[in-house]
């Protein structure tokens, strides 16, 4: 029988869910594949999707084995789409679906971060960033080789009263477990035993949760960039090289590269009067994700 994934963390980006995906992957009970973030449902979001056919989404689950009674991806733009969740439950009408949302003041921040260090983003001031989404929605002032408008479209990202409605309105009762990240980063191991009791699979007596996914910078930008997005000419000489070394061998050496120029560091804080902009922007989300979470949210404001 075709190996065929029964949950799914569907966001969202700078929430949490690259640590829960990689904890879940030590269960001895789950199979999550070394590919984060297919994100194959996401058909609405461009060319972004890394896998475009039911055959290659599927290819990546059959090095399951029977001991692994769930199978799970985890794509964080799932929840920015309008029709990645409709489409996992027509897939497979069972699923458990996973999503986690943040202080959006926080999540917009760091995720601007993040696409700078992803080499996705080009201004650096988050501020300028946030003030060129509307030319961008237009598609002005895009960074060059942008993967997807859309992840420049800041609040959009994280109008997650909306999205959490969203994926209430048509996942059925029991089948959905939204996670703060308030409570994640307080208790990993509390929130990690609830989401392996809701997947109906035993505990595995984790002690360990190691912090994941800090915010970084690269020390030199153009290398991070010639990397991430090299030319065309760069990208065929890869190609050659990889089948002359074997992949495994080249994209260890292209990982360390980047660590050797990559630094954790903290982001610089929002002044004041765009961070009071930004709570205000989101109040009614945050409002309306209070009230389905029946949580007191009030501090995120």
């Amino acid at each position: 029988m075709e190996a065929k994934p029964n949950f799914f963390i569907v966001g969202a980006p700078k929430c949490g869910t690259t640590a829960l995906y990689r904890y879940l992957r030590l269960h001895p009970n789950i199979y999550m594949p070394t590919k984060k973030e297919p994100h194959f449902f996401a058909s609405d979001l461009g060319s972004y999707p890394a896998i475009k056919t039911m055959e290659d989404y599927t290819a990546i689950f059959r090095a399951a084995e029977p001991r692994h009674q769930r199978l799970g991806e985890a794509s964080v733009y799932y929840l920015r789409s309008a029709v990645a969740i409709p489409d996992i439950l027509a897939f497979n009408p069972e699923a458990r679906i996973i999503a986690m949302f943040r202080n959006p003041v926080e999540m917009v921040h760091s995720f601007h971060s993040q696409l700078l260090y992803w080499a996705e983003e080009t201004v650096t001031d988050f501020e300028a960033a946030w003030r060129l989404q509307e030319p961008r929605r237009r598609g002005l002032d895009l960074p060059p080789k942008s993967r997807g408008a859309f992840l420049l479209q800041y609040a959009e990202m994280a109008r997650f009263g909306s999205q959490a409605e969203r994926l209430l309105s048509v996942v059925p009762a029991g089948q959905a477990k939204l996670i703060l990240y308030d409570d994640f980063a307080a208790s990993p191991r509390q929130v990690y035993s609830e989401v392996v009791e809701f997947l109906g699979l035993p505990p595995d007596e984790r002690t360990e949760f190691p912090r994941i996914n800090d915010n970084k910078r690269a020390k030199v930008p153009w290398l991070r960039n010639l990397i991430r997005k090299p030319p065309p000419v760069l990208r065929e000489a890869y190609r050659e090289v990889k089948a002359r070394v074997g992949r495994k061998r080249l994209d260890a050496i292209r990982q360390g590269v980047i660590e050797r120029i990559t630094v954790k560091e903290r982001r610089y804080p929002l002044s004041p009067e765009f961070r009071a902009e930004l709570v205000e922007v989101f109040r009614d989300e945050v409002a309306l994700l209070s009230r389905l979470l029946d949580r007191d949210l009030s501090h995120w404001q």
